[in-house]
């Protein structure tokens, strides 16, 4: 019985090891994209314009004529969060900061 006992014991030591280095690969795979990311905003030099809200023009508008290669979803986001905006709700007069352009560090070293 205690050899079975002891065995039963073994497994689940096994078992729990297992499960831990699974969840650790796990979780550095997961940080090393996160990094993989940042390393390549790092070479990233970003352009800002301020512009004036005009009568009638919306964030989407804005975003599709001040950022026309980005995705009109993500630029409207992007404009949101560089101004601090909790809705898409703006006002003719109101001034807003856009991200124009975003240059590599390879067009920066041509410069």
């Amino acid at each position: 019985m205690r050899g079975q006992a002891q065995s039963a014991v073994t497994t689940i030591w096994v078992f729990a090891l297992l499960l831990m280095l699974v969840l650790s690969a796990a979780a550095i795979v997961v940080k090393l994209s996160a990094l993989d990311r940042c390393w390549i905003e790092a070479g990233t030099e970003r352009i800002y314009t301020q512009i004036v809200v005009q009568p009638g023009d919306t964030l989407w508008d804005i975003a599709v004529s001040q950022m026309p290669d980005a995705d009109p979803r993500d630029a409207v986001g992007r404009i949101r969060e560089l101004n601090q905006l909790s809705s898409a709700e703006i006002f003719p007069g109101q001034i807003l900061t856009v991200e124009v352009k975003r240059l590599q560090a390879t067009h920066l070293a041509s410069r």
